[in-house]
């Protein structure tokens, strides 16, 4: 393994030595320096305004509709191909990604991510939701780091921003099918047209049905790990009544069903009612499918206007989704345990920013936010099955427990961010954000005998409706300094926090409190070589207090509570570099040292020789965070040649590394060190009106955890998809 190691990073700090990621190409505004070679301008929305990335004194990796596509990135699950600081996990169809080594491991209603998820600068509360498919993107920033001031909610890890395209007066879109293995068939369309002189409106769809599973179910022969139907709509409206007044109506829906990703029992382990399950790491064994259902759209209304010297933006925004999910908990084919869990989320936005002119020498921007959700289990049922139905079971004469939970949240905040200059080439950049959030929940646990008759509640009277208030001051300070038009140098200092909450699912638990992050950094944004080469980066300590972490409760079920700190200091560097006028190179590389503080509590999971785990606690410091890895790095390669007749063809590849890591908090099971190869080679034809593109993912067909998790019945595990390839056709007009 050490040698391994050695030789991924040889050839990748070699690159970083002559030159620099993250996607710049497909952002460049500027036909002319593209056509000379140069590296193109990013802008990017980081501050709340627009401005080039280079000018921002913060850790941005940003990538446009351009590489999204040629990388082969459909939904916010494929962005760590591009992005190596950033782990991309799936448990049970909750997407709770982790940046630089902080993010959330606990799921449930109104338990939120670490790394929060926005589309258009509106925040999307509930994990499920969190996943769509793109293909009217203009682009995505991954902003890295505590982002506690101009975005504030639960940003401890970063965040991850979908911007989507503008509508156009000119009508004219583009379509595509794909056809791929494991009968996989996807489509993508794209239309947009004035509606009148003020008026343009676009309309975007795509859909996907997998006609083969990755993987067998064992038990009846049945698909596993398929995705049956997916398909997301989105439609902008955009008016602009006067000069000094922009309107935008959007709204979406998705909807997805199948398996995918499906729960086996981990390699090398044994579920406690039965062997190991044989066949490949995406095959099952359960006499419970898998299955999984979600449903959710929202509306947003954003208006802009020019006041004279300041303008006023107000984003009003309505979210709501269903989502389902059944599951066999014990993982083999024996009828033990299943787990059905439906919930529901609402949430209501409204925000109000006045900002300064851009031309202003001091620029500043003043905030107000309204966050309001309400989500429950609706319920959660725990299915007792006829192998531990007997009167020697630990549940008779039960045979399923219903959860029914419901998390009000209420929020409040307040910010504010000025950047004064200090001399012709410094600036000096502070902001403060008041947070105050008030966290409700109604629950009811029940018992039932065959056929759900209730047994009556667990709680007591006077526990079944709890409150608690959560309050907190947050900031960032910055410094940064031009050496030149080409060459910034920043330092600063950001504290961010993730709110408190309730356990919907174990209700006897008491609130946990809200975790805090301090973020040290320093960092260059520089280009060289006449615009040839860029290279932006970073050195950052983070001191990470209060965690919320997961905690098995006397029932089996895993409750939040705070446990340990942690720090993490880490390097990072991400750039591009235009070899020629048709090559061009990005990468990205991330070295992390994250280690656990005091942690008394952790959860031990040890392995029976007979099947599943005992459960104990013990000290955790010292121990690496979960899904933390020491090295994670990212090369990208696009070639582009012309031939006659306005026919080009396009050479696209991706190679992304990571070193491995642990699963879990006692770091007794961990995922190999992986490499992850994407390619492609696309032929057009008249300025992409007819394109043609032979892919691949996954081409080394790796095999990458996205869920591990031990319990006293074995330890979960789910995937990410093995190799795929197909060919896809495409059209402009």
């Amino acid at each position: 393994m050490p040698k391994t190691k050695t030789l991924a990073k040889l050839p990748l700090l070699s690159l970083v030595l002559m030159g620099a990621s993250g996607g710049a190409y497909a952002q460049a505004t500027d036909a002319g320096q593209i056509a000379s070679g140069e590296i193109g301008e990013i802008i990017v929305t980081a501050q709340r305004r627009s401005e080039s990335s280079q000018k921002v004194p913060i850790a941005i990796t940003a990538l446009g509709a351009t590489q999204l596509a040629a990388s082969g990135i459909r939904d916010a699950k494929d962005l760590a191909v591009a992005t190596p600081s950033l782990q991309t996990n799936d448990a049970l169809g909750y997407f709770l990604p982790r940046l630089r080594g902080i993010g959330s491991t606990s799921t449930g209603p109104g338990i939120e991510s670490a790394v929060a998820s926005y589309i258009d600068n509106v925040y999307i509360a509930a994990s499920p939701a969190a996943v769509f498919s793109f293909n009217n993107v203009e682009r995505i920033e991954v902003l890295k780091g505590p982002q506690g001031t101009l975005f504030g909610r639960n940003a401890t890890g970063g965040l991850i921003n979908v911007i989507t395209k503008d509508p156009s007066h000119v009508a004219g879109g583009e379509a595509s099918i794909s056809y791929g293995n494991y009968d996989i068939v996807s489509g993508s369309l794209y239309l947009t047209s004035g509606l009148t002189e003020d008026m343009a409106i676009d309309f975007a769809a795509t859909g996907l049905h997998q006609g083969d599973g990755y993987g067998t179910n064992l038990f009846d022969g049945s698909d596993a790990n398929k995705v049956d139907h997916q398909f997301n709509l989105r439609s902008k409206l955009l008016w602009t009544p006067g000069d000094n007044t922009e309107i935008r109506l959007s709204g979406d829906y998705s909807e997805n069903a199948g398996n995918y990703p499906g729960v086996r029992d981990f390699t090398s382990t044994s579920p406690l009612f039965g062997p190991p399950t044989g066949g490949s790491v995406w095959d099952q064994n359960v006499n419970a499918a898998n299955r999984y259902e979600f449903k959710g759209g929202g509306v947003t209304l954003r208006v802009n206007q020019d006041l004279g010297g300041v303008s006023l933006a107000s984003i009003t925004a309505y979210r709501k989704s269903k989502y389902f999910t059944l599951f066999d908990f014990d993982m083999t084919s024996t009828p033990a345990l299943s787990l059905a869990q439906l919930q529901r989320d609402s949430q209501f936005s409204q925000e109000l920013q006045l900002q300064s002119d851009p031309a202003n020498t001091i620029k500043w921007v003043l905030g107000g936010y309204y966050f309001t959700a309400e989500s429950e289990f609706a319920p959660s049922s725990l299915i007792i099955e006829s192998a531990l139905q007997g009167p020697d079971s630990p549940f008779f004469p039960i045979t399923q427990i219903d959860t029914t939970g419901n998390q009000k949240t209420q929020s409040l905040a307040a910010y504010a961010q000025v950047t004064v200059p200090l001399g012709e080439n410094t600036n000096l950049t502070g902001g403060l954000r008041y947070t105050h959030d008030e966290r409700k929940l109604v629950d009811s646990d029940q018992f039932g005998f065959a056929g759900a008759i209730p047994l009556g509640s667990l709680l007591p009277p006077g526990d079944k409706d709890q409150q608690k208030n959560f309050s907190k001051l947050t900031w960032r300070a910055s410094i940064d300094h031009s050496f030149n038009p080409d060459v910034m140098a920043y330092a600063s200092y950001n504290r961010g926090f993730k709110s408190g909450g309730f356990n919907p699912g174990t209700p006897l638990e008491p609130a946990f409190l809200p975790e805090t992050i301090d973020a040290f950094e320093i960092g260059m944004k520089a280009t060289f070589f006449n615009r040839k080469v860029r290279l932006n980066p970073s050195l950052f300590y983070y001191k990470y207090s209060n965690i919320q972490v997961p905690f098995p409760t006397a029932g089996g079920a895993l409750a939040v509570i705070n446990g340990p700190s942690a720090k993490v200091w880490g390097l990072e560097l991400d750039g591009e570099a235009a070899i020629t006028n048709a090559l061009r190179v990005t990468f990205g590389a991330t070295y992390l040292h994250d280690r656990f503080g005091s942690f008394p509590g952790a959860l031990v999971a040890t392995p029976i020789a007979t099947g599943g785990n005992v459960i104990t606690f013990g000290e955790a410091a010292g121990n690496r965070l979960p899904f933390t890895s020491d090295f994670s790095s990212s090369l990208g390669a696009n070639y582009r040649f012309e031939l006659a007749n306005d026919q080009e063809i396009v050479l696209h590849g991706d190679w992304s590394y990571n070193d491995g890591f642990y699963t879990d908090a006692d770091n007794r099971r961990r995922q190999r060190a992986y490499h992850t190869v994407n390619a492609s080679l696309g032929w057009s034809m008249n300025d992409g009106q007819v394109s043609v593109k032979i892919w691949g993912k996954n081409l080394a067909n790796e095999e990458v955890l996205v869920l591990q998790t031990a319990a006293i019945y074995g330890s979960f595990a789910s995937y990410a998809p093995p190799r795929t390839y197909g060919v896809t056709v495409g059209t402009k007009f």
